[in-house]
This record gives structure tokens, sequence and C-alpha cells, in this order.
């Protein structure tokens, strides 16, 4: 009954917003603090069905809460704790990849020494770019070797004792990597000693867990997929999770006794993922930047309506002012159409411009251009204003037309041409623009990268 609550609230202010003349900043500020929430239990569950499918036991279930509650109660305000035990857990998942892929054991021990040994040393200075790369470099060569000897059956079983001294060495190559890149990071926060102090109490305290303990294991990294979501979702979408809804969603399908199926997972999962993009698409069009692009527009069409009546509004939301009627019969969609054409953004500069008669067809080019030519004959002459919508939408065009921007076009049509190649007008053959926001199916694939390790068994590491 609560979700259906909270949906209705939500089909309730798209109405009011949708009915809204100007943007109603407060009412926006609410929706998104509805959506967050909404993500957050639609995320809590989906991680709660994950864990609930690779934890079936009631015993494993509510250690496991334990574990994760403990580590969810960590102050959020205090960085240096938590991003020493995120290093910690970092370790644990790389490994269990490079594990996985080589067949071998990393040393945990080995690692926490090497760590702790590059990130308390202060005395060194080094040449990040160049540190990195040799550490890649020889975690490649190490990684090759020992995929070499364990593709040899008989080379694995005589060396065993060689492979396993190789992947101390990539436990060593693990540990440099991070103590050197944690290292670089104190000194450009410029941490203080009791805050390096709290750094390695968090490390020590993630990295020295009993590996054999898999609820206690899963707690943590639990709590860890929370906080790294968390980030990923405020830097990607500037929404802030709501850390209880989170919570008790997880903490609802971990108490129910019924194990649920992989179809009852996909189903949460297809249903958030959809969710996702909804709120993506959302946060784009009541952006700052969107808001003010349609502003511009809205006022921009409002002007010329009120300076010159010859101006008419289509019910696409296209206006237009006709110059010259031109003669004869109307285009098509697939006449290959003569025209010249002037391309200015609302505050009068040019962004494209014909030089001398281009042929193409309404139906290449965007909605409100192809709305105007199909209005016009031979020798007819238009102002067209198109919204943001019959133009290049939330996505702009190249580098000088923005998402949500209102476009004029003067146009003006020769005739028909036959003869002539078709041509793209008014930056349609621009590149299109990447999306920076990240897309749903890119927290997708982190989500699962996340909860995997709720599916495997943590191997006991010297």
């Amino acid at each position: 009954m609560k979700k259906i609550i909270l949906f209705a609230a939500i089909a309730a202010i798209f109405s009011g917003f949708a009915m809204a003349q100007e943007p109603d900043l407060e009412l926006i500020a609410k929706m998104r603090e509805i959506k967050a929430d909404s993500v957050s239990l639609m995320l809590g569950k989906v991680y709660g069905t994950q864990t609930a499918m690779t934890n079936p036991t009631a015993e494993a279930r509510q250690a496991l809460l334990k574990a994760f509650s403990e580590a969810m109660t960590l102050d959020q305000q205090d960085e240096a704790y938590r991003d020493g035990a995120n290093t910690a857990e970092q370790f644990y998942r790389n490994a269990e990849s490079v594990n996985r892929q080589l067949g071998i054991n990393m040393s945990r021990k080995t690692f926490a020494q090497t760590f702790l040994k590059h990130f308390m040393d202060t005395t060194t200075v080094k040449n990040m770019n160049g540190e990195m790369n040799s550490i890649n470099m020889e975690a490649k060569r190490l990684m090759e070797e020992i995929r070499a000897l364990k593709n040899d059956s008989a080379a694995a079983i005589a060396q065993a004792s060689l492979i396993d001294l190789k992947a101390d060495s990539l436990s060593q190559n693990m540990g440099r990597f991070f103590g050197t890149q944690m290292q670089n990071m104190s000194k450009k926060k410029n941490l203080s000693e009791e805050q390096i102090a709290r750094f390695v109490e968090g490390f020590n305290s993630t990295i020295n867990i009993d590996e054999a303990d898999k609820p206690l294991v899963d707690g943590k990294l639990l709590a860890s997929d929370f906080r790294n979501i968390e980030q990923s979702i405020k830097k990607q979408l500037n929404l802030k999770l709501n850390k209880d809804a989170f919570v008790a969603a997880l903490t609802a399908e971990l108490n129910d006794p019924k194990v649920p199926t992989m179809e009852e997972f996909k189903a949460v999962d297809a249903k958030t993922q959809a969710f996702m993009k909804e709120t993506q698409a959302y946060i784009k069009e009541n952006g700052p930047e969107a808001l003010t692009q349609k502003g511009l527009g809205k006022k921009y069409i409002e002007n010329q309506m009120e300076k010159d009546p010859k101006f008419i509004q289509a019910p696409s939301g296209l206006v237009y002012k006709i110059i010259n009627p031109g003669n004869g019969k109307k285009f098509n969609e697939t006449d290959k159409i003569k025209v010249m054409y002037k391309g200015t953004h609302v505050d009068g500069t040019t962004f494209d411009e014909s030089k001398e008669p281009v042929s193409f067809a309404p139906n290449q080019v965007v909605p409100g251009f192809k709305e105007a030519l199909l209005m016009m004959s031979p020798g007819a002459k238009m102002i067209a204003i198109l919204p943001y919508n019959l133009a290049y939408g939330d996505r702009g065009a190249g580098q000088s037309i923005k998402p949500f921007e209102t476009l004029v076009f003067e146009i003006e049509t020769l005739g028909i041409d036959d003869s002539a190649p078709v041509a793209k007008p008014s930056g349609q053959d621009t590149p299109k623009i990447k999306d920076e926001v990240a897309k749903p199916d890119t927290l997708k694939k982190q989500k699962k990268t996340a909860t995997k390790s709720g599916k495997k068994t943590a191997k006991k590491r010297k």
C-alpha cells in the first residue's frame, strides 16, 4: 500500500507540473526528493533480492544483516576511515577477479604489508604516471607468466611453488599500486596525522576480517556497494539517496523466508532500470541548463508573437510567418527541394547558412524544419521558429546547438530539383554529441559487479 501511495503521489506531481506555465522550482526540488527516495527503495529491493538468492538460510541472512548494519553505521563524515575500509574492500574485489581468472590465491597479508609500506612512505618523491605505468606493466607480466604455467598442466603440477611465488608477487604488486595511489591521495587532500591514523584503522578493520566468514565478508561488501552507488548517483544525477529507505527495503527482503527465483530478480531489476531511465530523463529535462534554454525559447516566441501578429503557432508548437506564399502545389516528404536557408539562435547569432542553393527532402531534416517545408510551395519564403522538441531536442548538435535550444530559420524554397544529390541542411550532418549523463545500463553494470561478490564463497587466502 505504501508503494501505491508513493507512485500515486509521483503521478499527481507530474500532472501538476505538466499544467504549470512556468517551472516551479520548489515542485521540481520535491519531485527530485521523491525520485531519490524511490530509487533508494528500488535499489534496496534489487540488492536484497540478489542477496536473498545467494543466502537462502535464515541464519546466514541474519549474520549478513548484522555485519551490514554495523558497517552502515560508520560515521558518514569520517571520510578517512571510510576510504581506508573501501581500499581493503577493493582488494577483495580485485583479488577475487584475478583468483578466478588465474586459479590462484592472492595473499591479503602480503598485500596489506606492501600497501601500508607504500602508503606510509612520505619520504620518496614519485613520478605518479611513471610509477603507475611501471606497476601495471609488472602486473601484466606476472599474470601472463602465471597463465602460461597454468595452461601447461604438467608445468603447473611441477612448478606449483613457483606459481605460488608469482601469486605472492602479484599481491605485492597490487599493494604497491594501491599504496602509491592512496599516498598520492593523502598528499592532495593534505590529510592530518589523525586522518591518516583513521584511514589505517579503517583499512585494518576490513583487511583483517575472517574471509571464511562469508556473511561477514558479504555484509561489509554490501555496505560498500551502497556507498559506491550512492556516490555514483550523486555524481551522475545529483540525487542524494535515502540510506534508511535502502536499508529498510533490503532488510525486508532478507527477513522474508521465501527464496526469490531468478525470474523474480530479473523482474525487479528490469523495473528498477526502467525507473532509472525515467529519472535520468526527468533530471535532464529539469536541470539548470534545460530550464534556462526552455525559458529563453519560450520568452523569445512570446515576444515575437506579441510584436508581429503575422506569426502563427501550429498545434505542434512550430511558430512561423509566411513572407511569400510561393506558387503551385505544396511539396511532399520525398521531393528534393532546392532551398536557401539561414539558421540563428534566439539571440540573433547565426549557426548555419547556405551560401548557395542546396537540395534535400523534408524527411531528412529535424521535425520542425520538415513541417515548415511541407507548408511551402516553389518560390515560398518563411521564418520558422522551432521549439527544442521540434529541433535537436535534449541532445543538441555539435558545438553550436545546445540541448533544449529553440532555433530560428529563414527558409526560401526555389523549386524541385530532380538532378541534384540530396544534401543535409541546418547542421543535420553535424556529429551528434555524446550524452554525458550516465545511462542506466552503466549503473546496472556497476550494480552487477558490486553484487556478484555475494554469489561467490570467499576463498581463504594466506
